[in-house]
């Protein structure tokens, strides 16, 4: 299975991409996407005080793990601010362990309420993956039993900030295709 641009073999993947945090995923075999709205994974709360969220939320994951997080955090994009911290700048750096343990926090809730067998990142925070990946890790070894994370598969998007423009290129192919097969039937 390819989503996102990642190459998964498990069944139960979780597609995180851009913030808003939709997330399509699987649970018994069933992709679980809406047109209401279903499927909001980052509206989940981490902090019950903490910014005010479009949804009306409070502290919703979104909050903290957006690009749009990192934009009001910093005032950078995520590949500037990865840039910043691969030259050593120490509170860039800082900043993306932060974030990889929010991360981590969020993630955990999502594993013990899915069961993934995979999680995929996307989007514009994949700039900054190979920085908050220790610390996200850390944090899912620490909050998550072995039991149900053991197999999980945690991928960043190979496709990264591109995944959704290609995905709606691909789209538009497919179904220019289709019209032309009717057409020419």
């Amino acid at each position: 299975m390819v989503r996102g641009g990642a190459t998964v073999s498990k069944f139960n993947p979780i597609n995180i991409r851009n913030w808003g945090w939709r997330g399509d995923y699987f649970k018994w075999g069933i992709i679980c996407r809406t047109s209401r709205g279903g499927g909001e994974l980052g509206l989940i709360s981490l902090n019950f005080d903490g910014p005010v969220c479009n949804s009306g939320n409070r502290g919703s994951l979104e909050q903290y793990t957006s690009v749009q997080a990192i934009r009001r955090d910093t005032g950078l994009e995520p590949a500037e601010l990865a840039e910043k911290a691969l030259a050593g700048d120490e509170k860039a750096i800082e900043y993306w362990q932060e974030y990889g343990k929010l991360l981590g926090i969020g993630l955990a809730n999502l594993i013990y309420v899915l069961t993934p067998e995979a999680i995929i990142l996307g989007g514009g925070i994949s700039a900054g993956a190979d920085l908050f990946f220790p610390a996200m890790k850390a944090e899912l070894e620490q909050r998550v039993l072995f039991s149900s994370r053991e197999g999980l598969e945690i991928l960043i998007a190979e496709l990264g900030n591109q995944a959704g423009m290609i995905g709606a290129a691909k789209l538009a192919f497919q179904k220019f295709v289709r019209i032309e097969d009717q057409i020419d039937s």
